[in-house]
């Protein structure tokens, strides 16, 4: 089982020095989820390519100031508003990246999104559920997110199907997935069909079912309930409208 937490947050400009102060800031939280989160690394951008380590500032900050650069030159006509953001990963070498899950953390502050990728969870994780919900709570810790989605990705059967695309009940509507974070506080007497919901910051955190297996009726099911009762309190985007 692979995952992706998606986050939201408000577009803004960031200079280099924000980027690396933002990074260092979730990567802290991420930290105290799991040791396989303590250490992060800006990812090669080509075979020649070093790692780059976050705790290294002052290197961090070069390779931030050569991605603009490098953008710049490439779009010579294209404006812009300060550094595009850095994709991180949880070791600094190939082979021990694979065996800790191959994480990666992207930042687009331009975009306003955060991503964190999972891959094998079940086989690298003895708790998943648990790892999971906890890095939910550090990606949700930042105040400026306003909605968190957690995307599942699964063999079953020989096929590999992802919950946004087989599983999701609104193809119009943003997704809240396994789990997520909405920025209002909810109860489980607004999303009864939740698992749990735990307040978090100005919003909540809302679990839709133990474990999301994408070849389980019951937990899409339960997870499509938590999703429709979101959308009856416009929690939930539209995001095609041509769809609705």
């Amino acid at each position: 089982m692979n995952l992706t937490f998606a986050c939201r947050l408000p577009s803004s400009p960031r200079t280099a020095e924000q980027v690396w102060h933002d990074l260092k800031g979730v990567t802290a939280r991420l930290s105290q989820v799991d040791p396989l989160f303590a250490q992060w690394w800006a990812n090669p951008r080509g075979p020649k390519d070093a790692y780059v380590p976050l705790a290294d500032r002052q290197a961090f900050l070069a390779r931030l100031l050569a991605d603009e650069q490098a953008l710049a030159e490439e779009f010579p006509n294209q404006s812009s508003s300060g550094s595009s953001g850095a994709l991180l990963t949880n070791a600094g070498n190939d082979k021990d990246w694979k065996q800790r899950g191959a994480v990666a953390l992207t930042y687009f502050p331009d975009q306003g999104q955060w991503r964190l990728q999972l891959h094998r969870v079940e086989k690298v994780y003895a708790q998943p559920a648990r790892v999971a919900w906890a890095l939910l709570n550090a990606l949700a810790g930042d105040e400026r997110v306003t909605f968190v989605q957690t995307n599942v990705q699964q063999l079953i059967d020989g096929q590999l199907l992802l919950y946004s695309v087989d599983r999701a009940v609104f193809p119009h509507r943003e997704f809240l997935g396994w789990m997520g974070y909405v920025n209002r506080p909810l109860t489980l007497e607004d999303v009864p069909e939740a698992a749990r919901v735990e307040a978090k910051g100005k919003g909540s955190l809302i679990l839709s079912t133990q474990i999301l297996d994408l070849g389980n009726a019951a937990a899409v099911k339960q997870t499509n309930q938590v999703e429709m009762a979101l959308a009856d309190l416009e929690l939930l985007p539209v995001i095609d409208p041509s769809l609705g």
